[in-house]
C-alpha cells in the first residue's frame, strides 16, 4: 500500500504524458493553437519535431491575445525580416533538455536555441522563464516524446543590450537593457 501511495505521488509531480514530439502535443491542445499557427507560419516546426531532449516555454492563447496590437504579424509575415524576428523569438522559447522545476533548483541560467542565456527560476506557480520580459508557467507541464512543454502566460521575449534605443532616438545609459519595440527584434549576428 505505501509503494502504490510513493509510486502515484511520483507520477502526480512528474509531467503529464503525451505520445507524440513536442509540436504534435501542441497540435492536439486547443490551447497552443496560436502557438502552431505562429510555429507553421514561420517554417521552425522542424524545432518541435527533432528527436535531441529540449524544454518549450510555451505561450498559450491566452498570453497571444496579451500582444498590444494582436499577432496577426507573426501569423502571416510580410517580409523576410519579420519572419526572421518570429523565429528568433521561437527559439527564445526553447532550451536543450528536459527542464523540470528540480533540475532548476534555486535558479538556472541555460542558453536558448536563440543562442542567447536566459534564467529558469522558480515561481510561484512553477516556473519563471526569463527576465522582465519573461513569462511565468500557466498550468502543468507536458511530456513529449522529445521533451517538455511548459505552458506559460505571456510571451518570452528576449532582452538585448543596446547601445541606443532606435525607437526614440534616446540613448540608454550605459549597460541598460531594452526591450526591443514591435518588429525589431533580431538574433543576435542578423
Amino acid at each position: 500500500m505505501l509503494l502504490a501511495a510513493a509510486a502515484f505521488v511520483a507520477i502526480g509531480s512528474a509531467p503529464a504524458l503525451a505520445a507524440g514530439t513536442i509540436y504534435d502535443t501542441l497540435k492536439s491542445d486547443p490551447q497552443f493553437s496560436t502557438l502552431v499557427k505562429v510555429i507553421d507560419a514561420n517554417g521552425v516546426k522542424y524545432q518541435y519535431t527533432a528527436s535531441t531532449p529540449r524544454t518549450v516555454f510555451a505561450p498559450t492563447n491566452e498570453a497571444f491575445d496579451k500582444i498590444k496590437g494582436g499577432y496577426d504579424d507573426m501569423t502571416n509575415p510580410s517580409n523576410p525580416s519579420d519572419k526572421q524576428n518570429v523565429q528568433a523569438l521561437l527559439l527564445y522559447q526553447i532550451v536543450p533538455g528536459r527542464i523540470t522545476a528540480e533540475s532548476v533548483g534555486a535558479g538556472k541560467t541555460i542558453n536558448t536555441f536563440q543562442k542567447d542565456p536566459v534564467t529558469i527560476s522558480p515561481g510561484a506557480n512553477g516556473l519563471h522563464y526569463g527576465g522582465d520580459f519573461g513569462a511565468d508557467q500557466a498550468g502543468s507541464a507536458i511530456e513529449a516524446s522529445n521533451g517538455i512543454i511548459v505552458p506559460v502566460s505571456s510571451l518570452p521575449t528576449p532582452v538585448f543590450s543596446q547601445s541606443e534605443d532606435t525607437t526614440s532616438g534616446i540613448a540608454p545609459s550605459s549597460g541598460q537593457q531594452t526591450a526591443p519595440a514591435a518588429g525589431t527584434l533580431q538574433a543576435p549576428g542578423q
